[in-house]
């Protein structure tokens, strides 16, 4: 059965998480000793991890050839999950800006792609830059001019009753009222958003990418229930 398998990996080579079957011996170490909410919260990251580094490298795919994203993707995997999800975070709107950057450092100054992918990283770290989840029942797209964002329409008594978006960075945490459509993937800064722990709020919140709600939520629950059973037909 194959492993949960690392982004460091062929790039044209793209896996769905929903279509596999899942057991313990393909995730961490401590995966037997975890709870069942501690196991949705991994596995919900593992979910949305992959999603966004093979969407980013899509994205690049579209500037840079193949050696150039592979040599990228390989340098970002050396990292830690901290490291990957600030430089992951970069908004949408922000992307044709960047990719455009790397392509013209690496065509007209002949830098090293993978020491862009080095600087691009260092740079996104020193801003603690780093991703959370929205969800909402309106599929919110991108305006014309490509700017991606969620306006937050809900006063709030601690920022002076000005509107915030909210949006939590753990699936048990997950706004789940209101029958949600879609997790809005959005970055998160934290020189100007307030959190209270669980939750975090901004006036509005840059989107890095959406995925279906139904299809994350179905993935977890289901492959943590038979993880469950497994383990207690086991027993």
């Amino acid at each position: 059965m194959p492993k949960f398998e690392s982004f460091g990996g062929n790039a044209n080579k793209k896996e769905n998480f929903a279509e596999r079957e899942v057991l313990l011996a393909d995730l961490e170490p401590n995966s037997s000793e975890m709870s069942p909410e501690a196991m949705k919260d991994y596995l919900f990251d593992q979910y949305l991890k992959q999603q966004l580094v093979e969407e980013f490298f899509d994205n690049l795919s579209e500037y840079l050839d193949d050696k150039e994203v592979d040599e990228m993707r390989a340098v970002l995997s050396e990292y830690d999950d901290k490291d990957v999800y600030a430089t992951l975070s970069l908004p949408h709107e922000l992307r044709e800006r960047k990719f455009s950057e790397f392509q013209k450092k690496i065509e007209d100054d002949a830098k090293e792609a993978g020491q862009l992918m080095q600087d691009f990283i260092q740079s996104s770290k020193q801003y603690g830059f780093s991703i959370g989840y929205h969800t909402s029942p309106h599929d919110i797209k991108p305006s014309e001019s490509g700017q991606w964002i969620i306006k937050g329409y809900e006063n709030d008594h601690r920022d002076n009753d000005l509107s915030r978006a909210y949006y939590s960075t753990k699936y048990r945490h997950l706004f789940k009222k209101k029958d949600p459509k879609f997790i809005y993937i959005v970055r998160t800064d934290p020189s100007t958003h307030q959190t209270d722990g669980n939750w975090s709020r901004a006036g509005s919140l840059s989107v890095v990418a959406k995925v279906p709600f139904p299809d994350v939520v179905n993935y977890v629950e289901n492959t943590v229930r038979d993880m469950e059973k497994k383990k207690a037909d086991n027993t």
